[in-house]
């Protein structure tokens, strides 16, 4: 069985979570003896076996001498712009969804010339190149829902040309995929899709155990500090807002708790200044995008792990931490919290009853304990493999219909 997968993003690229869990999905379904052909956008480094095609290398299609920086989560009107040797930036005149629609358009030439039995797109900036595809083709369409206007925009002042395109891939689609109930029922009410088009597959997690690092900001630990971690994109999105506020309240009653920041995004400069307006400046750390070896060593420094989301579909970011011997504090509004009940949770609006739980975590370590070694069993019955297991059941009975 051979699918034409359709991705934006593929590490070692790393935006967020999108391209991991990509990853994570096609390595196991390539070991479940699936034969995955992944097209990305532009030519770039991947991780892993499988086949690669890279839609910039089409005829009649742009490539560009320098590395273009196309995100996944900013609006679609946003600019495109190149970087060059020096790191200096430049606009190309393009959006991202002109990206988009160029996506489609290579899509369109690659599936005719490709042999495959269904197509599967992963995420909005990829379902019109499906649609292209399903065209010319004639194969059957997994839509696989990562994340939606709606959970970017974290309210329903939604991106409309965004909106357009999920609209068009959710009518078109022959099977939408979600990655949790959460995200299944925001399709139902504020999409209109029909239940009955809709598979819920939630994200895996990798269960191996990760290297041990040498601890970091020793600095802080030696003298008896506590290391609360925000890891992920600065947005709108992830209620950054919300753990500031909810660390000045923890920190009236545990002053010896550092907190720190890891991430990117449109929000940094608002939550650098609002870090500032609170007088937390010197119990807040901006640490950066960190990824990989430097992400597990904050991982494993840190007493608690915070993900305070507005709306997430999925969020490994628990599955993450788990792995690395810390546990977490998730928002109810978080899609995770269906499969991992050994988290501890509050509404991410609720600033009091987050720093509540933020001092119990600090102050009990029993209770942290009880919480890894749950959270690790259970994440032992959510890899990859079983997802693949899943995705790979859904492939074979949308194949049967057409023999």
């Amino acid at each position: 069985m051979r699918i034409l997968t359709f991705g934006w993003d593929y590490p070692p690229k790393r935006n967020g979570g999108l391209g991991v869990a990509c990853y994570g999905l096609t390595r196991e379904l390539l070991n479940e003896g699936v034969d995955v052909v992944y097209v990305l956008p532009r030519r770039q480094p991947v991780d892993g076996d499988g086949t690669f095609i890279f839609a910039d290398d089409t005829p009649g299609q742009t490539v560009y001498e320098v590395p273009v920086t196309i995100e996944p989560y900013q609006p679609s009107y946003g600019q495109v712009y190149v970087t060059d040797v020096y790191g200096n930036k430049y606009p190309t005149g393009s959006t991202l969804l002109d990206e988009v629609q160029k996506f489609a358009a290579a899509a369109k030439d690659i599936a005719e010339r490709e042999q495959f039995d269904l197509i599967h797109a992963h995420d909005w900036t990829s379902y019109l190149a499906g649609l292209a595809a399903k065209a010319v083709s004639g194969k059957p369409l997994i839509v696989h829902v990562h994340a939606t206007s709606f959970d970017q925009a974290a309210s329903d002042n939604v991106d409309p040309a965004m909106f357009a395109v999920e609209q068009q891939g959710f009518a078109g689609a022959d099977v939408v995929v979600t990655v949790s109930e959460y995200t299944k029922h925001i399709l139902i009410t504020k999409h209109g899709v029909d239940p009955a088009k809709i598979e819920v597959i939630h994200n895996g997690a990798d269960t191996y155990d990760p290297p041990q690092h040498q601890r970091t900001l020793t600095s802080y630990t030696d003298q008896g500090y506590k290391i609360v971690l925000y890891h992920g994109r600065i947005t709108i999105q992830k209620g950054v807002d919300y753990f500031v506020r909810a660390a000045k309240r923890v920190l009236a009653v545990e002053p010896k708790t550092i907190f720190v920041i890891s991430g990117w995004g449109d929000m940094q400069q608002q939550i650098i200044d609002l870090v500032g307006e609170l007088g937390l400046s010197e119990h807040v750390i901006f640490a950066g995008a960190l990824w990989e070896e430097e992400r597990d060593r904050m991982y494993q420094s840190a007493d608690l792990v915070v993900m305070p989301s507005v709306s997430e579909p999925f969020g490994l970011i628990p599955f993450e931490a788990l792995q690395n011997g810390t546990p977490t504090l998730i928002s109810k509004q978080s899609g995770v919290g269906e499969v991992m009940p050994h988290v501890l949770k509050a509404d991410f609006w609720d600033i009091e009853e987050i720093a509540n739980q933020i001092v119990a975590a600090l102050r009990y370590p029993v209770l942290n304990q009880q919480l890894i070694l749950e959270g690790r069993r259970t994440l032992h019955f959510l890899s990859w493999s079983f997802v693949a297991k899943k995705v790979k059941r859904l492939y074979e009975r949308l194949v049967q219909y057409l023999t």
